[in-house]
């Protein structure tokens, strides 16, 4: 079976705890590269994941088919936009953007490029 290629920007508390288990836990997904400035970390628990320096570098790598950002909220609508723009289906951790105005352009972009985009719901 095919597994789709993911990449998690953040390895912060949510991107650890909650989204780097459950990315590795669905058999249809695999934790390919992470985003994330505490390398020896991520290398830690995925030892077989790419950990790239920064989002651009792993929006850049053309195996990432889709990207589960776990980034501050203030960053979630930068980088769904970047990853949109670089061709990634995008999962955002909640909260999805902090403006209205933000989550709506997010949504334009996606439908304009047949992309999946949605937030991320753990309950």
């Amino acid at each position: 079976m095919n597994k789709i290629k993911t990449g998690l920007v953040g390895y912060g508390f949510a991107g650890s705890t909650f989204h780097a288990p459950v990315l590795s836990a669905i058999d249809t997904l695999e934790l390919a590269a992470v985003a994330s400035s505490k390398p020896e970390l991520v290398h830690k628990d995925w030892p077989h994941a790419t950990v790239y320096a920064d989002a651009a570098q792993l929006f850049a790598d053309p195996s990432i088919e889709l990207v589960v950002i776990a980034a501050p909220n203030e960053a979630h609508y930068s980088l769904a936009l970047a990853a949109l723009q670089a061709g990634k289906n995008v999962v955002v951790d909640k909260p999805f953007t902090i403006s209205s105005l933000e989550a709506q352009a997010l949504i334009a972009l996606a439908q304009e490029r047949k992309l999946v985009l949605s937030v991320y719901h753990n309950r």
